[in-house]
């Protein structure tokens, strides 16, 4: 019995033993439990961090393309710096000055519709200044490369302490960028005289760039010795046609003062070196051209000198845009129209020979001259002013203190207005900051009346004296055609002097001559203005679709 005794006591032992097991495992399990909680707790205000990051880069993203809508809508906002209006009513303007981070928050913040989330916008300086002065466009951009920075900042409330920052880089992509720019590096076919020519020229010249149109005949323009081009230049034909030593780029500034870098550029759409000295084949019934010593002499922010395969930038096919600005500031015409600018007022005569003297410049900051009827515009080449009077063309002259942009369904001509016959000048007066554009649906042309009674033609001053020099300070656009001194054929003149910018589809010829001389027509002197990096005179680029654009974007960390 004691052993029977025994055996029954240990059995029991080994059911105590099993609990045990069972009482370690279920104590494991509820410590992977707890520790599984404890991590998904504490990933609970991680996320939480990570959810508000992105919501406050997303705030600041609203803020930047709140300021890129402003510049669509209006291209010289930022002039405006900080005392731009408000988006409405009920909402403060979010554009600030600067703020160095001391005190009380001065910015104003603007909540984005159908959320809690704010954003605010601050303009970054250009180098030398601590705020965004209106008076000095210098103050935000930067006039080397013709770029501004703003930063826009985020936060989730308007309680919310976290909050992140991204700055942007803006830069302007226009015709504008260049104070040369053409689409074809040939003679406008729309120019040549001889009917049979234009008609040849029309079939083998028009729309071509240079390798379709080689030993085609086609008038092709030289840059020689004596040319100056004072600023960047552009073309989307394939090379420039360089015969002796011209000049691209500065090194000084019109005034005589060094530039301390070099900013202008020359782009060319084709390889190679972007230029040739050799141009097509003439055709037979002409006289081959001698070689060319090609030489120029550059002086370009680029360190292989011109850029080669750059984009092509296309041009609109109309300004027609620009007239529905003018009816809504009642300052579009219809026919032959001549305007004298005279600072802030300008004499207006009009198709029917009536004169507005001392018209009130227009609210919309833009003239249109329209088409009265069936126009037949006039061959530069040929021209003898006895146009009809229902082409949409206008005559200009004088001097502006505002800016304006003019622009015809046809042609413009700069061309003496006034009682004074030798005053064809088109120039800014005063020390104000204005700017003008000229916008013709074809030729943009200077007056040069000629007699063709002998050989080769002369100028005519038998009713008209001669007009030796002009100038014009202005954006040219050309359309469909070129910038031109009519009957540039004709006659030895003097200097035509441009400051501004001159875009056109073809090659326009001021003059003839050799490389080293010049034997009719005008010496050219053309000088970019610089402010045309950034700025544009009004609504001068609603017809080529050209807008401030970002350039870079990176997020800005304080204390890098």
């Amino acid at each position: 019995m004691r052993n029977d005794m025994i055996m029954q006591l240990n059995a029991r032992a080994e059911r105590g033993f099993s609990m045990f097991i069972v009482i370690m495992a279920m104590f494991v399990t509820s410590m992977f439990v707890a520790a599984a909680f404890a991590a998904a707790n504490g990933d609970l205000p991680v996320s939480g961090v990570a959810v508000q990051r992105k919501s406050t880069y997303a705030a600041a993203e609203a803020g930047l393309n709140f300021y890129l809508n402003r510049l669509q809508v209006d291209p010289d906002y930022w002039t405006k710096c900080a005392s731009g209006p408000a988006p409405n009513g009920s909402e403060l303007n979010p554009v600030n000055q600067l703020w160095d981070g001391s005190g009380a928050d001065p910015r104003r913040w603007r909540t984005i519709p159908g959320a809690t989330d704010q954003y605010t916008i601050e303009l970054i300086p250009a180098p030398g200044y601590t705020s965004c002065d209106t008076t000095k466009q210098q103050s935000f951009v930067d006039l080397d490369t013709g770029t501004f920075k703003i930063k826009a900042t985020g936060r989730t409330s308007s309680t919310a302490t976290r909050t992140r920052s991204i700055i942007a880089t803006f830069r302007r992509d226009s015709f504008l960028n260049f104070v040369y720019f053409t689409n074809y590096e040939n003679r406008d076919p729309a120019a040549e005289s001889d009917k049979d020519k234009r008609e040849d020229q029309q079939r083998d010249c028009a729309d071509k760039y240079r390798s379709a149109r080689a030993g085609k005949g086609c008038p092709e323009i030289q840059f020689a010795t004596g040319d100056a081009i004072n600023g960047p230049l552009h073309t989307n034909d394939e090379n420039l046609y360089i015969c002796s030593t011209p000049t691209f780029g500065r090194t000084l500034n019109k005034d005589g003062t060094p530039r301390p870098t070099k900013t202008d550029t020359v782009e060319v759409s084709g390889g190679g070196t972007g230029h040739i000295a050799t141009p097509p084949p003439p055709p037979p019934a002409q006289a081959p051209n001698p070689p060319c010593q090609d030489s120029p002499t550059i002086n370009t922010a680029l360190p292989g000198g011109f850029k080669t395969k750059s984009q092509k930038l296309a041009l609109p096919d109309s300004n027609a845009a620009l007239e529905s600005i003018a009816l809504n500031s009642s300052s579009r015409y219809a026919g032959l129209t001549r305007i004298r600018l005279r600072g802030t007022v300008m004499d207006i005569t009009k198709a029917d020979g009536s004169t507005v003297t001392g018209a009130a410049w227009p609210t919309s900051g833009v003239v249109y001259v329209a088409n009265n009827g069936p126009c037949e515009g006039e061959i530069p080449t040929a021209a003898d002013y006895d146009e009809s009077p229902t082409c949409g063309n206008v005559y200009v002259s004088g001097t502006y203190s505002q800016s304006l942009t003019i622009a015809a369904a046809n042609d413009i001509i700069v061309a003496p207005t006034s009682s004074d016959k030798t005053d064809a000048n088109l120039t800014q007066s005063g020390s104000n900051d204005a700017m003008l554009g000229l916008v013709a649906n074809n030729f943009v042309r200077v007056q040069h009346r000629s007699a063709r009674t002998g050989n080769p033609c002369t100028t005519d001053t038998t009713s008209w004296p001669a007009i030796t020099n002009v100038t014009i300070e202005a954006a040219i656009l050309a359309l469909q055609h070129s910038f031109i001194v009519d009957n540039y054929q004709c006659g030895k003149l003097g200097q035509l002097s441009v400051t501004g910018a001159i875009v056109q589809k073809y090659r326009g010829p001021v003059g003839t001559g050799t490389a080293t001389s010049n034997t009719s027509g005008y010496l050219k002197n053309y000088w970019y203005d610089d402010r045309f990096r950034y700025r544009s005179p009004p609504y001068f680029l609603t017809p080529v679709d050209a807008a401030w654009d970002i350039v870079r974007v990176h997020e800005y960390v304080k204390g890098n």
